[in-house]
């Protein structure tokens, strides 16, 4: 695959909580972009989860799902893990060839634990590779600590708009400090 081929999947999965033998997934996320981060496509499933489930979640998470009304809609929901982790797939497969899409946003190796604990399909779909912007962020705090940090939106923490903002953090970061012409 060449760079102007190259598929960044953004990802973004809200859980019940962050141990992914414990928690479920309760929604999914994915915006397509090019390297040039445009979107070029965009999906998103709340996803069904028992009140069992539910319940167990920690009193952060429950009331920060329940403000966003995201527990709402998981008990309104009617589609299961395995339907969700099928139409995400199909839909990642409409922009990415086997193993191409490159998993992307801020601090993706939890969610790319919960693919690989509740969405293994999904998971061997992607690429191995990651872009954490997380890890740029950790970077940059270290080594220009005087570079004012982007303004973040308030995201309600949902999937689609924590995508928006993790894309937007890293066109800052590509802004600011590569700012050599790619080619």
């Amino acid at each position: 695959m060449h760079s102007r081929d190259t598929r960044l999947v953004w990802l973004d999965l809200e859980m019940t909580g962050l141990d992914p033998e414990s928690c479920g997934i309760i929604e999914v996320g994915v915006i397509i972009t090019g390297p040039d981060l445009r979107p070029i496509a965009e999906f998103e499933r709340v996803i069904w989860q028992p009140e069992a489930m539910l319940q167990r979640m920690e009193p952060v998470v429950r009331d920060m799902h329940t403000k966003n009304g995201l527990l709402e809609k998981v008990r309104a929901s009617n589609v299961s893990l395995r339907v969700a982790e099928r139409d995400v797939t199909s839909f990642i497969a409409d922009h990415c060839e086997l193993g191409e899409g490159i998993l992307a946003g801020n601090s993706i190796h939890t969610d790319r634990r919960f693919l690989i604990s509740h969405m293994p399909l999904l998971d061997r779909y992607l690429h191995y590779r990651m872009v954490d912007v997380t890890s740029l962020k950790v970077l940059v705090r270290a080594w220009y600590p005087a570079l004012v940090e982007p303004r973040k939106p308030p995201s309600g923490h949902t999937a689609l708009a924590d995508l928006r903002s993790s894309i937007s953090e890293l066109q800052y970061y590509r802004d600011i400090l590569f700012r050599a012409t790619p080619g």
